[in-house]
């Protein structure tokens, strides 16, 4: 039975003669476009040649018809002389008369000429030569371009199309090796065959193809430095406020120390070592080739004692080089360590060179990509920390009172506020029986817990978005961000804004020009010098109530009655009453010009300007503490008419402001020759040039009493607050420059590498005393590639070795250092109040030999890669010597200074890095890799005779010869007194002094780890990667925050002071130093009880008398080893399927969960004191937990 045919039916068959008969028109098409299609033997030329050889002919002939041709290189160069003479005719016709005299033909092959023997020679088959067609394809049947094809016998070669294919003229058996960036080299045998298809793997790469030093572009076959580079991905940490914090323990050699977890604190940058005593010693920062200075030099500030409290507070917030610099546009970072890496920069490259390479534009549509992190950070708590709760705190007091140890006030005054004031009421008959008791229930359950009012749980954003691509010869980038960072404490606040935009063109075949413009405006907030919330959160008892105002200091107004009452203090009232702020703008315009002058030869400018701008606030206002101090009495009181006359300040508040510009221009010229021998065998580079740049800064800070905000910001203040507090400091500084330098490389077969560079500055900081303006630095370095060696080239084990050695100079220059006599007029002090003249104070003695420091550094290193490159290691080792370092050393009394700026300082620095990578697992969908890196700095002050004030021998900041830079010292404790529970200590019994503290202090260690590195593991399953880093500092000590706030005599703790648990188990009777090293508390005499230490001039019976309880704090008792190990990033990141991508109409979506400072293990002894921050009295804030979400977009 027939079935009939429905409409749907006849559409199916209707479909299917469509489809025949255009498949049928396409053939038709497609054979006629075929047929029509010229052929290159087809294209007109125009040529003539008289006696040239074939070799020079053929390339002329292919730079004008733009024809590829393959060809055996040595065939042609045996051929006769080329004479020939053609107009408008055909490119067949042209190579038969240049063919016509010899035994070679030629055929059209992919779109190319293929020239080759008529008549095969009678030799051996494997002397035949035949013309290879063949594909370079990825593991995924991806085309390769670009891919070199070389055999190995006849050393012919040529480069795969953009198709991948390529065709190549060689002796049949010959072996091909066919390598490419990125890719493992594959060997194949040349084969009579169709086609020839070759598949590639990717590679990893251990040594990066291109090394930036700024100057330069160097191949890696040329670079002998040690070097690292950090790729984006490696750097970037969502969360952290700024790039130079995300660096720590990333970079073998490169020591970071968070002082600090505020938003705006700079951590301490060392690249081996220490090399200067009083100048900058961090590592030179330099972005895209240009130096970028920090926005203030404060360095140079302190050393010249222009800097207040305040002021050094609110410079803090400024940041440094690269706190206006967005991490989303960061490409890579390249860290230079050795002389033969940095001796290119000169005299500004003694401490390394830290080279940022931002992002730039490629070729192709454009392309718009989304980055966003969303931070919280956890607020800290007294978890985990030695201190007590109200409850334990007032049971001490009762304690103390019981065995009748009183808290003595010398203010004058009683409060009524603690578990003492209340007694004291009782006693007085101020309160009932009933009053008391309620009022210690109170404080025991207060429990105020300091952290939740001082601090909060921060949330934090960043949002960045750039644009790239290009067209023709011509690409470009362009980004914007905001970032809006808050710290745990309330105050810490940071707000930057970023744009960037690069554009690169080329202006024709010879010439190309780059374009970049970089700003930033950064908006700072942090705290008043006065004020610091952790240090108020550990040292204030948790029985005040957050409104209270207690007692804290007798009014200075004394010599009137009835006197002032004393000065009240709240801390929440103390924040809202002072303020410390600043904004930073930065701008910097590059523009870099490229020629090239011939084959070879290409000159290089690039011309820069940078402008920093700086504006600080710090203020106190009329209804703060701080205020209430210098005014003699609280916010509030009517003052009497005789209380106004005689008070510093009678009115209004205290402000200092700061204005800070700086300019930089600079322009370099360099020309670079780079050529080959031997068919490409050697390599050569050489470059030459010179370098001029003036940095000039002028800052203005002043400081008006009067201060009212309410106001509209006006000052009001008479003449006697303007006698003591008003100051204005004017500063100008010009930094002229100008440099030539040199460079040669050459590469021997690819295995042997020779290099060295000199350069030689001079800076206007020297004045007339022309002998040290100019100061030469080198540096010469080699390299030995063995694993191109041929006995280790095929090792299935081996799969690179090479050995690195170097030795060079370096310099360095300490601006606020000159030749020239330095006096100002200070203060009140301008003025000489006796005879009415102007009063000039001396702040360093003219110093006219004045030299550049100087390092000597050598380093030998090595790099080699086992198994495919699954395990990489690079082993390195230094030495340093920096000589003439100006330090500050004591002079003869009869210059009528103790002390002046000279350079005779002399620091060692030594050690080793090490850098392994372990691949576990390499698999399409799976990766498990390993990276552990560890760096050891031994460093050590030579020379002698340094100017060490005493307190410094206890921080660390002493200079002693045979020590580190930041050792320290402490009083050699001795345990407690049988019968009194005082401390005591050895080595204080000398009759004589002497000016070296050494002879009765002991050496405590050093505050900067001896070894510090990372371990960190990054794991991948298809779209889901996994990655932790851990931090770990080993060989640092610190001191213990103080057991007694108090630093004087009186060892009972102030009744509103918290204490530390261990105040439990002091001593209390004879024999508990048996069980117990906490000293007993009690009230000391300062004439009985002082600690006589032998220090002051020589063999003189005098000496310096320090309070026990001083002297124990600062004992090596108190000494606990810091180091730790902390979990610093620990993130998940998911790239989102393609399909959702599609769906979502986006290219790629990547989106990440990540913490920071997930947790620190460190010494028990530290009783919860972090190891790493400053301690208690400084401006440190804690280091805290942070959750942090990121996602990123391309479109």
């Amino acid at each position: 039975m027939k079935r009939s045919l429905g409409l749907p039916s006849v559409k199916r068959v209707m479909q299917g003669y469509a489809m025949r008969l255009l498949l049928l028109s396409l053939l038709l098409v497609s054979n006629i476009v075929v047929a029509q299609e010229p052929s290159v033997l087809d294209k007109k030329v125009s040529y003539q040649a008289s006696k040239l050889p074939l070799t020079t002919v053929l390339k002329e002939i292919r730079s004008l018809t733009n024809v590829r041709f393959t060809y055996n290189t040595d065939l042609i160069r045996r051929q006769p002389a080329v004479t020939v003479s053609l107009k408008q005719g055909t490119l067949e016709e042209l190579l038969k008369l240049i063919l016509a005299n010899t035994k070679l033909q030629f055929s059209v092959d992919m779109g190319g000429i293929v020239i080759y023997p008529d008549k095969p020679q009678p030799n051996t088959s494997d002397d035949l030569s035949i013309v290879v067609t063949g594909q370079v394809r990825s593991a995924n049947d991806e085309p390769l371009e670009g891919a070199t094809v070389q055999a190995l016998s006849s050393k012919e070669g040529t480069v795969t199309l953009a198709d991948g294919m390529f065709s190549l003229v060689v002796k049949e058996k010959e072996q091909l090796r066919v390598s490419l960036v990125g890719m493992k080299t594959v060997y194949v045998t040349a084969k009579k065959v169709t086609l020839l298809s070759i598949k590639m793997d990717t590679a990893a790469q251990v040594i990066q193809e291109v090394v930036v030093n700024g100057y330069q572009k160097i191949d890696a076959r040329m670079s002998t430095a040690a070097v690292f580079k950090l790729t984006a991905a490696e750097i970037l940490q969502p969360g952290a406020s700024s790039v130079d914090k995300m660096l720590q323990g990333k970079v073998p050699g490169l020591m970071i120390i968070n002082n600090s977890g505020g938003v705006n604190a700079k951590p301490t940058i060392r690249m081996r070592g220490t090399s200067t005593f009083v100048g900058n010693a961090s590592p030179l920062w330099v972005i895209d080739g240009v130096v970028r200075p920090d926005p203030v030099d404060l360095s140079s500030t302190l050393l010249n004692n222009v800097v207040s409290d305040a002021q050094n507070g609110n410079y803090a917030l400024i940041g440094n080089a690269v706190s206006g610099l967005n991490p989303y546009d960061v490409e890579s970072i390249t860290f230079l360590k050795d002389a033969a890496a940095t001796a290119i920069y000169g005299v500004r490259a003694a401490n390394g060179v830290i080279m940022v390479t931002t992002k730039k534009g490629k070729a192709g549509p454009m392309q718009v990509s989304y980055n966003t992190d969303l931070s919280f950070e956890a607020r800290p708590s007294y978890n985990n920390l030695n201190l007590m709760n109200s409850k334990e705190r007032v049971a001490l007091s009762r304690q103390l009172a019981e065995d009748g140890t009183i808290y003595r006030n010398d203010n004058g005054f009683t409060e009524r506020v603690s578990y003492e004031g209340l007694l004291q009421s009782l006693h007085a008959r101020e309160i009932t029986e009933d009053q008391f008791k309620t009022g210690v229930s109170k404080l025991e359950t207060r429990n105020q817990d300091w952290f939740k009012l001082l601090f909060r749980n921060a949330m934090s954003m960043t949002h960045a978005i750039s644009l790239s691509g290009g067209a023709g010869k011509t690409t470009y980038y362009a980004s914007l961000s905001y970032a809006d960072r808050k710290g745990a404490a309330k105050l810490d606040g940071l707000k930057r804004y970023t744009a960037d935009i690069s554009i690169h063109s080329e202006l024709g075949k010879k010439l190309s020009v780059d374009v970049q413009l970089m700003g930033n405006y950064n908006k700072s907030q942090g705290y008043y010098s006065t004020v610091n919330p952790l240090s108020y959160a550990l040292q204030t008892a948790r029985i005040i109530d957050k409104d209270d105002f207690y007692p804290v200091k007798a009014s200075g107004i004394n010599i009137i009655k009835p006197l002032p009452a004393p000065l009240t203090f709240n801390m929440l009232n103390e924040l809202a009453q002072t303020e410390n702020s600043a904004s930073t703008r930065s701008a910097m315009a590059n523009i870099s010009l490229t020629y090239k002058i011939a084959s070879g030869w290409i000159f290089h400018n690039t011309t820069n300007a940078i402008t920093d701008a700086s504006d600080a606030m710090t203020a106190a206002y009329e209804q703060s503490y701080f205020i209430g101090i210098q005014r003699g009495w609280n916010y509030g009181v009517v003052p009497t008419d005789k209380m106004k006359n005689i008070s510093q300040m009678a009115n209004g508040g205290l402000a200092t402001l700061i204005n800070q510009n700086a300019v930089t221009v600079s322009t370099r010229n360099m020309v670079e020759y780079n050529t080959s021998f031997f068919k490409e065998r050697d390599l050569f580079n050489f470059t030459a040039g010179n370098e001029i740049s003036s940095a000039q800064s002028k800052g203005v800070s002043s400081t008006e009493p009067g201060y009212y905000p309410d106001r509209g910001q006006s000052f009001y203040a008479n003449d006697l607050s303007r006698h003591y507090y008003s100051q204005h400091n004017i500063t100008n500084t010009t930094t002229n420059t100008v440099s030539y330098f040199s460079t040669a490389a050459y590469s021997l077969n690819n295995k042997y590498v020779l290099s060295a560079t000199i350069r030689t500055d001079g800076s206007n900081r020297f004045g007339q005393f022309s002998n040290s303006k100019f100061l030469p630095n080198y540096g010469l370095s080699a390299k030995w590639n063995a694993g191109n060696e041929t006995w280790l080239q095929n090792s299935r084990q081996v799969s690179g070795l090479q050995f690195r050695a170097s030795y060079g100079t370096q310099g360095n220059v300490v601006n606020a250092v000159g030749p020239n006599l330095i006096a100002s007029y200070t203060g009140a002090d301008a003025i000489n109040q006796v005879t009415g003249e102007p009063s000039l104070t001396i702040k360093s003695l003219p110093y006219p030999d004045l030299r550049w420091e100087k390092t000597y550094q050598w380093n030998i290193g090595t790099d080699i890669s086992f198994f495919e490159r699954r395990v990489n290691l690079s082993v390195d080792y230094y030495a340093k010597k920096s000589v003439d370092l100006i330090t500050n050393r004591i002079i003869p009394f009869e210059y009528g200074m103790n002390d002046m700026y000279k350079n005779a300082g002399t620091v060692l620095n030594r050690g080793w890095e090490l850098a392994l990578t372990i691949e576990a697992i390499r698999r399409k969908n799976t990766n498990l890799s390993f990276t552990f890196q560890n760096s050891k700095n031994y460093n050590q002050v030579a020379a002698d005779e340094y100017s060490n004030a005493y307190p410094s021998y206890f921080t660390g900041g002493a200079l002693t010869p045979g020590k580190p830079i930041s050792g320290f010292y402490s009083y050699a404790y001795n345990g407690l007194n049988h019968n009194t529970g005082i401390p005591t200590f050895k080595n204080l019994d000398n009759q004589k002094s002497a000016l070296d503290p050494t002879r009765f202090l002991v050496y405590s260690g050093q505050t900067q780890p001896l070894l510090h590195g990372s371990f960190a593991s990054s794991f991948r399953y298809k779209s889901l990667s996994v990655t932790a880093n851990f931090y770990y500092s080993v060989g640092a000590s610190r001191r213990l925050n103080s057991l007694i706030v108090k630093n004087d005599y009186n060892g009972v703790p102030n009744p509103l002071a918290n204490v530390s648990k261990d105040l439990i188990d002091r001593w209390r009777k004879p024999g508990d130093e048996t069980t117990t090293n906490i000293p007993v508390v009690k009230e000391l005499s300062p004439i009985t009880d002082k600690i006589w230490i032998p220090y002051g001039l020589e063999n003189q019976v005098t000496g310096l008398g320090v309070s026990p309880y001083v002297a124990y704090n600062q004992s090596d008792f108190r000494v606990v080893n810091s180091s730790f190990v902390r979990c610093n990033y620990l993130n998940f990141s998911y790239l989102i399927p393609p399909v959702l991508c599609k769906r979502a109409g986006v290219r790629s979506m990547t989106a990440g969960l990540s913490v920071n400072n997930l947790f620190t293990i460190t010494s028990k002894k530290l009783k919860g004191q972090d190891p790493e921050i400053d301690g208690v009295g400084t401006t440190a804030l804690p280091i805290t937990r942070q959750y942090a979400m990121s996602l990123r977009v391309d479109f």
